[in-house]
């Protein structure tokens, strides 16, 4: 009985990870898709998270600040501002052809001494029509100040760490 119940838990586990949306986790290199970070002083860092085709510039945003959240919590910080912000739109087209194959008819008209007679005739039409998919990839930015203690009032892009991860994780879950 408890295999089975620690097989089903294990099998949740798996479809809720098949299930789930895109990967938050470091980035492989620099051109994959995930967040970076980089300390720049002791409590200042440059947060970087480079999303998918499908991610929009709002989702990139967003995966940037909760991983900035993280970060401070990482490293005993309470709080975090915004310093700087930047958001970059790398669009790729690709272009191809798509051809088709249909069968129309045209009107043959045969004429002779005793009159004309007109048959259709199957001919093989080819269609070719241009194809041009854009994909744009978004990646966000951010330089932050960790501090610890009470959030700075009259800050407007200064965020409570554990409320930013908490809203963001349970949203971008």
């Amino acid at each position: 009985m408890r295999a089975l119940v620690i097989g089903a838990y294990t099998a949740l586990f798996i479809l809720g990870a098949c299930a789930s949306g895109p990967a938050y986790s470091p980035a492989a290199s620099a051109n994959a898709v995930g967040y970076a970070d980089q300390r720049i002083e002791d409590n200042r860092w440059r947060v970087t998270f480079r999303g998918d085709s499908k991610m929009s510039s709002a989702q990139v945003q967003d995966y940037a600040l909760m991983r900035a959240a993280q970060l401070t919590l990482e490293n005993g910080g309470d709080w975090f501002e915004v310093i700087t912000a930047d958001t970059d739109a790398d669009a790729k087209r690709r272009y191809s052809t798509e051809t088709d194959y249909q069968t129309q008819y045209v009107v043959q008209q045969s004429c002779g001494l005793l009159g004309c007679t007109n048959r259709l005739v199957p001919v093989l039409a080819r269609t070719k029509t241009d194809v041009v998919e854009t994909r744009t990839i978004f990646e966000h930015a951010i330089e932050i100040r960790v501090g610890k203690g009470a959030k700075p009032a009259g800050a407007p892009n200064a965020y409570d760490a554990q409320d930013t991860f908490s809203t963001l994780r349970a949203r971008l879950a």
